[in-house]
Parts: C-alpha cells; sequence; structure tokens
C-alpha cells in the first residue's frame, strides 16, 4: 500500500475501534463514505448495484487493509474464548471497560450484577436476557459460563452493550427531519382486538395524537395511513424514500389469548445482520440475508433505545424490553426504524386502559418525546435520557425469554 492507502487503512481502525462492529457490508459503505472521496457515492441506502459489488470489493478491501475482520477490529480484549465457534470475552473484562465492578450476589446463582456510578449491568448465565441501566434488552446469544466466569459473545457487546451504555458512539445517518409514522394494520386488516375495539383503530389514534403533538413542536411528521384503509408492507417503508432524512415509527399493540396474563411495552429493532431474532433458534440462511434495515441496523437500534426508557419511565407499563426481529416493514427499511408493541389487547386490565382516550393521549405523549429523544442524539449528539431520570424503578426480575 501506498502512504494514502496506509492513511486510509489507519483511519478505518481507529473507526472500527471506536464504534462497533457492524456488519461487513455496513463497514465498507461507511470507511468508503466517509474516507475516500475518489468514490462518489451521494446516497447511504443499499441499491441493487452496490449489493451486487460485495463480492468483488469486499474481499480486496480486506487485502488492502481498508476494512477489518471483526476479529482483528476488536483483537484488545484480553479474555476470549471461542464457545460454539463464537468469539466471547469475559464479562468482567467487558464491565471494567464501563467502570463496572461486580456487586453483590443475587438470590439466583445464575443471575450476575455489575454496578458502576453511571452504569448498571445484570445479566443470567445462559440465557440471553440482560438489564442494562435498569431496562430489559435481549442480546442475540447466551451469556455462557466457562469455569464459573461468565462470558459474552463479542457480537453482543459491539451490538447490545456497547451502544446501549454508549449511545454517543454510534455512528447516525445525520439529522432527522421527517418522521414517517406506520399505524399498523387498516382496512379488511383488523390486527388483535379486545372487547372494546380493534387494534387498526387504536393504531390510527395513537399516530395522529402523537403527530398532532410533533407537529406543535416543528417536527415534520407524514403517515402510512391516514384513515382506515390498508397499505401493503411493502408499501409503508418505501414511504421514506419521499422524504428528507426520515425515521420510521410503526405503531402495533399485542396480544397474546393463551396467556391474557401478559401485558407492557416491548419495542423491535432490526437484529444485526448474522443474529437471530429475539426468542428464536440462529436460522443459518434466514439471519444471513441481506437486507435494506440491516445497513442501518445500529441506528434503528440506537432509535430503539431513546424510546423504550421514555415510554416506560412516563407510563409504568412492564418492560418487555427492546428486542430484535425481522419484521417486514423494519427488513425493507432504508432509514432507522423501530415497531412498538404499545400493551396488550387481550390482557382485560391494559385493554381497558388503551381503550380510554387520555391513556392514549399520556402515550402519544410519552412516544413524542422519546422520538426527540433520538432527534436531540441524531442532530446534536445530546444523549438520550435513561430510565434513571424518571420516577419509576429499574427493571430487575428476569423473566422466560418472549
Amino acid at each position: 500500500m501506498d502512504a494514502t492507502d496506509h492513511a486510509l487503512a489507519s483511519a478505518a481502525t481507529v473507526r472500527l475501534k471506536t464504534l462497533y462492529v457492524a456488519p461487513p457490508w455496513c463497514r465498507l459503505k461507511r470507511i468508503l463514505f466517509s474516507h475516500h472521496p475518489a468514490i462518489a457515492v451521494r446516497h447511504v441506502s443499499c441499491d441493487t448495484g452496490l449489493r451486487r459489488m460485495k463480492s468483488l470489493l469486499i474481499p480486496s478491501l480486506l487485502a488492502t487493509g481498508l476494512i477489518l475482520s471483526p476479529a482483528f477490529a476488536h483483537a484488545g480484549w484480553d479474555t476470549t474464548k471461542k464457545i460454539a465457534d463464537r468469539e466471547h470475552v469475559a464479562l468482567d473484562e467487558v464491565a471494567a471497560a464501563f467502570d463496572m465492578k461486580r456487586a453483590a450476589a443475587r438470590k439466583d446463582v445464575l443471575e450476575i450484577a455489575y454496578t458502576g456510578e453511571a452504569h448498571q449491568l445484570i445479566v443470567k448465565i445462559t440465557t440471553r436476557e440482560a438489564i442494562i441501566d435498569g431496562v430489559r434488552h435481549w442480546l442475540s446469544f447466551p451469556v455462557q459460563s466457562v469455569s464459573g466466569e461468565p462470558f459474552v459473545a463479542e457480537i453482543d457487546i459491539d451490538t447490545a452493550l456497547r451502544p446501549a451504555f454508549d449511545p454517543l458512539s454510534v455512528k447516525l445517518p445525520g439529522p432527522v427531519r421527517t418522521v414517517v409514522f406506520d399505524p399498523g394494520h387498516g382496512g379488511h386488516d383488523k390486527g388483535c382486538r379486545s372487547p372494546y375495539g380493534y387494534e387498526k383503530d387504536y393504531t390510527l389514534d395513537v399516530v395522529n395524537r402523537t403527530r398532532r403533538i410533533l407537529e406543535k413542536r416543528k417536527v415534520k411528521c407524514v403517515q402510512s395511513r391516514l384513515s382506515d384503509f390498508f397499505a401493503t408492507l411493502s408499501e409503508r417503508p418505501a414511504m421514506t424514500k419521499n422524504y428528507e432524512d426520515p425515521i420510521f415509527v410503526s405503531i402495533h399493540f399485542n396480544s397474546a389469548d393463551w396467556r391474557p396474563s401478559a401485558n407492557g411495552i416491548e419495542i423491535y429493532a432490526i437484529p444485526p445482520q448474522g443474529c437471530p431474532t429475539t426468542g428464536k433458534k440462529p436460522d443459518l440462511v434466514l439471519d444471513r440475508r441481506d437486507s435494506e434495515g440491516a445497513d442501518v441496523e445500529p441506528a434503528s437500534y440506537a432509535l430503539a433505545n431513546a424510546i423504550l426508557p421514555t415510554l416506560l419511565g412516563k407510563m409504568g407499563s412492564f418492560d418487555r424490553g427492546v428486542k430484535r426481529a425481522r419484521y417486514a416493514v423494519l427488513r425493507h427499511c432504508e432509514v432507522p426504524s423501530v415497531l412498538i408493541e404499545c400493551g396488550f389487547l387481550t390482557n382485560p386490565v391494559e385493554a381497558k386502559k388503551v381503550d380510554t382516550p387520555e391513556w392514549r393521549e399520556k402515550f402519544a405523549e410519552s412516544l413524542a418525546d422519546g422520538i426527540e429523544a433520538y432527534i436531540a442524539l441524531a442532530g446534536s449528539q445530546k444523549a438520550p435520557p435513561g430510565l434513571s431520570d424518571f420516577d419509576r424503578p429499574a427493571t430487575d426480575a428476569f423473566v422466560t425469554e418472549m
């Protein structure tokens, strides 16, 4: 390599060590766009032509050092183990990197807690559940025990722990100028139902209320549907292509006829490429499929982490966590996107609350605040509020993966 290539490789190395390791194609695009002025590419989303270049460009750039393999990018961990063909790092070392130490032993011997001045972390051996700064999250792979010591998958450090603890470290597309709301279902697709009404009506009402609040705050908002009609799953995220610097927020309500006690709020972002959906085993085919959404996964996860603590803190609902899923509206979305399940219409208590205009107005206000927290993060590098900023106890109990 000549001096220019060495400089590019050095810059790429620093960039990858300070940000978490995204899938190879995402890293390739970021480095090309940010460090190589000779490449005249203006739009950061993946088009068909760019996708076809992967197999040719990635091997060449790996060889020249312009992009780095995940193992090389994070060779700094001292205590590592390969478990099930996947690199893991000693959790004590990871906690120390975020200025945390082991806390007092918990009642369940499989649960391990860490605490520091700024952060808290609780994990449970053999599960994918983690409580990060008081909010439930779902890792891609279970925390493992080796000789009695906890180890976490390196990809979970890069795609879950680091961005949750340090949102300012996540590379975001830039300022947000439009919020594209997607009220779930509509028309012939009624969604789930409660004794009081249908999901399609509640989602539209919550979006209308949230939009009104944000527009009063000078935030531009649009919707995938304005009334009771059906838009296809591909049409909904495609709307984002018509607006400047958008994010995509899909609103739904949950159901569990087999478990009426199920309740609470959960938020979904697309999984990192190669990682499984929450609650499902790894799938060597589906997990590796490329999608538009995979290219903005880091920003989508940051959006989810900005919204959920505010919703939990203001609504007081049960914390079902930040989860991962490849829903069609997330897969096909080229911009930061989340899908929110606002509550359970099959829970008698929650369904009755959802049916009241007062509850939906409060939820809309909380959602608007969470969206504005992400807008401030993306535009001004202002960290979003955490759960500790609200008058609500931190999540502390583990649940069955759901």
